[in-house]
């Protein structure tokens, strides 16, 4: 009988933290812990938690509206999670910048691990990282812009060689049938996800429209796999444009695609590492992005219509052939995973490999 090392919850906010979290999940529970997985209704995150076998209690959901309808729906949100986890009665949290999910952990004395990629992201990160007690982040990310946001006295930064998105490209295996399921052919479609138009941090940016991107790929003679952030993109379905209703594991939709295009950056990075030509139109200069288009990956950013047109047709026309070679780079990388575990099992130290204090 496997003795139980301790209880810890996990919270999930979107389909990105689902993929990483439900692995992370999986390896809790093999190595004796109790988890709670907790998410919220938006787009493909309770889906992606259900493609990975993972039991999970769904909270509150994403509010499309403005700044009075979020901090209402997030208020809904702390008193539904606050009754849920008093019955579980977890030792850790584990989550992104998330301000409910980090309310009720500090209020009831839940040590909290915060993983970030995003010091961008400025009032999640402000509401968030404060009541830390370890935050987990790339070395591409310099130390003061997730710095700024914690004491040294309460909150302790660690980092560690690697992107997020490695976490899960290491553990899950691309595998053919996830995207025959969906009816498509591997390396017969391009895959889109648009733009998080509604975030704040996009609040005043000058954004590329999701219409005319869309149409921009259609000129490339491919079918579109459109992965939509909000309802109002599936409006977009139609002739050689698929939007999948099911779940879906990473990393199989994006290493069997043709190129991966996103007006966000997680699954451009998750495609890079696989070899997957991809492009970002995001307004935003990444940390992260660089750091990975610095050790080769094919990731590319795109600032216009044409910039991305242009981009896309050199990837297309590229050779290929050197997936592998990518695949075993990223292997070679450190992952967060590997570092939370090692809090999580009292493994941790200040020369822990995989891991750096601040």
């Amino acid at each position: 009988m496997v003795n139980k090392m301790g209880r810890v919850w996990i919270d999930v906010l979107t389909s990105k933290q689902g993929v990483l979290f439900g692995t992370l999940a999986r390896e809790l529970e093999h190595i004796g812990f109790e988890v709670l997985v907790t998410c919220r209704d938006y787009e493909y995150t309770c889906r992606a938690l259900e493609a990975l076998d993972i039991h999970y209690a769904s909270v509150g959901r994403y509010s499309e509206g403005g700044p009075y309808s979020k901090v209402y729906e997030d208020g809904l949100r702390v008193s539904a999670l606050a009754e849920i986890v008093q019955s579980f009665q977890p030792d850790y949290l584990v989550a992104y910048p998330n301000p409910s999910a980090a309310r009720v952990a500090y209020g009831v004395g839940i040590k909290y691990i915060a993983l970030t990629d995003s010091p961008h992201s400025v009032i999640p990160s402000r509401l968030s990282l404060p009541l830390a007690n370890f935050v987990v982040f790339s070395e591409c990310i310099p130390v003061n812009e997730v710095g700024v946001y914690v004491s040294e006295r309460f909150t302790k930064l660690l980092t560690y060689r690697g992107i997020d998105e490695v976490g899960w490209v290491k553990r899950l295996k691309p595998r053919e049938e996830d995207v025959r399921v969906l009816g498509l052919k591997p390396w017969s479609y391009i895959v889109f996800r648009p733009a998080e138009e509604l975030a704040t941090y996009y609040r005043g940016l000058n954004l590329l429209q999701t219409g005319e991107v869309l149409n921009v790929l259609l000129e490339l003679g491919y079918d579109i796999v459109l992965l939509p952030r909000y309802s109002r993109h599936r409006e977009f379905r139609g002739e050689r444009v698929v939007v999948p209703e099911r779940g879906f594991v990473g990393p199989s939709l994006t290493h069997y695609a043709k190129l991966v295009v996103t007006g966000g950056a997680s699954i451009a990075r998750e495609a890079a590492l696989l070899g997957t030509p991809s492009i970002t139109y995001t307004p935003l200069e990444l940390r992260v992005n660089s750091c990975v288009e610095s050790w080769g990956f094919p990731l590319k950013k795109a600032s216009s219509l044409r910039e991305l047109e242009e981009l896309s047709i050199q990837f297309l026309e590229s050779p290929s052939g050197l997936k592998k070679l990518y695949i075993d780079k990223a292997m070679s990388l450190e992952d967060p995973l590997t570092l939370i575990k090692s809090i999580l099992t009292g493994d941790f130290t200040d020369d822990f490999k995989g891991g750096r204090t601040i």
